[in-house]
């Protein structure tokens, strides 16, 4: 299963708003057998910058490393 709307960027948009929460987020999909997610952060004015959304996204990807696959 894919999960193709997962706000799991920390601190990005409405989501996660730490590491270990878009870990957990991870963690419950993968035990679902979810076996990959498609983030979809909002496009909020504080994030203007694509930089940050994908300094945010590398960390969360190098952190979660292969969980469940997702």
């Amino acid at each position: 299963m894919i999960d193709i709307h997962m706000h799991v960027i920390p601190g990005v948009d409405d989501g996660s708003w730490s590491m270990e929460e878009s870990l957990t987020m991870l963690r419950s999909a993968a035990a679902q057998g979810v076996t990959a997610v498609v983030t979809t952060p909002h496009s909020f004015a504080l994030y203007e910058n694509s930089q940050v959304v994908r300094e945010r996204f590398e960390a969360l990807r190098r952190t979660a490393g292969n969980i469940g696959n997702v």
